[in-house]
């Protein structure tokens, strides 16, 4: 039979390395679940980081368009204002052409002065 001192010095013994054995468990299983921590929290970093870089260069390119909109707004207005002008120069030549052949079939008729009447809404 195993005397008492050494029954109660096997379980104390038994004891701290239970203890001991518990704490190195304790600590590798701390230990992996901050490594995956760490890993997630730089996975989420670096996730954030690319959102802050496709949030940036969205609000670039919302601007570069906004201006080419503008720019084209303003190509268009005066495409416009150039159309009318033409037009109202065409209008213009060509009353000025009709009175040209008026005044030559005046002459050419040999009528006497005065030419026929200026046309109105020509200017002179």
């Amino acid at each position: 039979m195993i005397p008492d001192p050494l029954i109660i010095a096997l379980l104390s013994l038994g004891g701290v390395a239970l203890t001991v054995c518990g704490a190195i468990v304790g600590h590798l299983l701390s230990a992996r679940a901050s490594a995956r921590t760490a890993t997630v929290q730089t996975e989420a970093n670096k996730r954030s980081n690319e959102q802050q870089m496709i949030d940036q260069l969205q609000e670039e390119l919302s601007g570069y368009r906004a201006a080419a909109d503008a720019r084209a707004a303003e190509q268009d207005r005066r495409a416009t204002v150039q159309d009318e002008r033409m037009e109202r120069l065409e209008h213009r030549a060509e009353g000025y052409r009709d009175y040209a052949h008026t005044l030559r079939a005046h002459i050419y008729n040999e009528l006497p002065p005065p030419p026929p009447a200026w046309p109105d809404g020509l200017p002179r």
